[in-house]
């Protein structure tokens, strides 16, 4: 009989962990499915809190080890060698954390407040790895359609959006662990109920009754992938790889074969504008310049934005005269109607192995007719801090070149509506290689282009000019440092209660 209980034991756990790795792998990255990353920690919670062996958890570790290389196939690129098996490594130790944490620190009595460790601990580490590497891999991104539910970004930036979801497991498991028992559990299930639908009902208050207004600003932007796959044919036919190659060797016969390039594309520009544009923005790092034709090619751009009486941002990547493969540095700026130039931004966050000159951190601001404008690009929009400084910048527009690659479309794109949300600003983001994107303060999408599918990869959006002061914008990354205090305090309770039952 013993046997027979230790054998239904067993498939239980591996009924429970088989449940909760498939649904693992639909919670995030590749094949993301919203109900998925609510249903995963259920399941995974019930199997880390149902064994005692260090070897249970070694094979809980294997296995989402496996799922996650399964959901980031891709999104992590294969030709980065060895580094892209420390990632994955990386993200799934992130992933597993929670649940040691949580089985460490529950309580003897296992009260209602036990199932705030589970959230604490995810919300934390995401925290922790958005300062180094971005928010990839933030259960909240998962929850993209939901619109109601991710407006409480506005107020806790998607911390809160991945408390919610996450607290969700952790609450299952304890109504189970109490074995339903309504005389028990009757004030933890109000507790989350009310929360929950104070959640939605603020998320549905805020789109319905506070929508962005009508007031708006026509964008047109363009990826001219034609002139960019003619000009690098041209550039192999010369027997070079890369433009960087040939910038170190034949910087002249190099700027003879861009000019041509560069002139179809600010044609190609002009072509695309309609009457009613005022603003006209390019993708990440469209051509690169030398650094002696910079002005030259500026010089361009002014000329396009006085002719058009248009805002117009340019993006491309700046080669030096000295060293043009070490300190290029991956440029925005912004020429105004009148052909003066705004600002010249450089990224702040340049991509992990990138050797571009990292920027300031500042992010730029224009008083236009249309509202404060600023601009990032790509991968800072993946970093929460950077971004919290435009609510109280007061900045209306956000527009962001950027380029992508297949495996992370539309992902990346999604990933930065959250920061509309979290800051109150519209946003443009035109990528080269992924999903554009325009949505206003609240997430709602104004337009779209898939560069895979889109035959002129044209985008022409209408913004909302004025944009709002939110809550995150003022607290900022507050409740990562709430969930760490909590789980300090977490720590020294079992600390005092082991102490006390000695």
């Amino acid at each position: 009989m013993e046997s027979t209980g230790k054998e239904a034991s067993t498939k239980k756990l591996i009924i429970l962990l088989i449940l909760g790795i498939i649904l693992f792998v639909f919670s995030n990255g590749n094949w993301p499915v919203s109900i998925a990353t609510w249903l995963a920690p259920v399941f995974l919670l019930r199997f880390s809190r149902s064994i005692s062996s260090p070897y249970s958890f070694i094979l809980l570790f294997l296995v989402i080890s496996v799922a996650t290389g399964f959901m980031y196939y891709g999104i992590i690129p294969s030709h980065l060698g060895i580094l892209t098996y420390i990632l994955i490594l990386y993200y799934a130790v992130l992933w597993f954390l929670p649940f040691v944490i949580d089985r460490l620190l529950l309580t003897v009595n296992k009260g209602f407040l036990s199932t705030l460790i589970f959230p604490s601990s995810m919300v934390f580490l995401e925290y922790v790895n958005n300062l180094f590497f971005g928010s990839w891999a933030s259960v909240a991104y998962s929850q993209f359609n939901n619109l109601p539910l991710i407006q409480i970004a506005s107020v806790f930036g998607i911390w809160g959006i991945t408390f919610i979801v996450m607290w969700f497991g952790s609450f299952i498991n304890w109504v189970i662990e109490n074995n339903y028992d309504l005389s028990r559990i009757r004030k933890g299930i109000t507790i989350y109920t009310v929360v929950l639908i104070s959640v939605l009902i603020y998320g549905g208050i805020r789109l319905d009754v506070f929508p962005p207004d009508d007031k708006t600003v026509t964008i047109s932007s363009f990826t001219p992938q034609d002139e960019i796959d003619d000009y690098i044919n041209t550039l192999n036919d010369y027997g070079y790889v890369s433009t960087l190659q040939m910038a170190r060797s034949n910087r002249d016969s190099l700027f003879s074969l861009q000019q041509p390039t560069i002139d179809k594309i600010f044609k190609r520009n002009k072509n695309i504008l309609t009457p009613e544009t005022n603003i006209s923005i390019w993708p990440e790092g469209l051509i690169s310049v030398l650094e002696e034709y910079e002005e030259q090619f500026i010089s361009q751009g002014r000329e396009l934005a006085k002719d058009r009486d248009i805002y117009l941002l340019l993006g491309y990547i700046l080669l030096p005269e000295e060293n043009p493969g070490i300190g290029g540095e991956n440029k925005a700026v912004l020429i105004n109607p009148s052909g003066e130039v705004e600002w010249e931004y450089l990224k702040t966050h340049p991509v992990p192995g990138a050797t571009h000159k990292p920027g300031d951190g500042i992010l730029p601001v224009t008083m236009t007719p249309f509202g404060n404008i600023s601009t990032v690009i790509c991968y800072d929009m993946d970093f929460t801090a950077l971004l919290n400084s435009a609510g109280s910048k007061e900045i209306d527009i956000m527009l962001v070149p950027a380029w992508d690659w297949k495996a992370i479309d539309p992902l990346h794109a999604r990933m930065a509506v959250f920061r509309a949300i979290e800051n109150g600003f519209s946003m443009v983001r035109q990528t080269g290689e992924g999903l554009s994107i325009a949505v206003d303060y609240q997430g709602r999408t104004l337009a779209l282009m898939d560069h895979f599918t889109s035959e002129d990869r044209i985008m022409v959006s209408n913004n909302p000019t004025q944009g709002v002061r939110t809550v995150y914008s003022y607290i900022g990354d507050l409740l990562p440092w709430v969930c760490m205090i909590f789980l300090i305090l977490s720590m020294v309770w079992k600390i005092k209660k082991g102490k006390n039952s000695i």
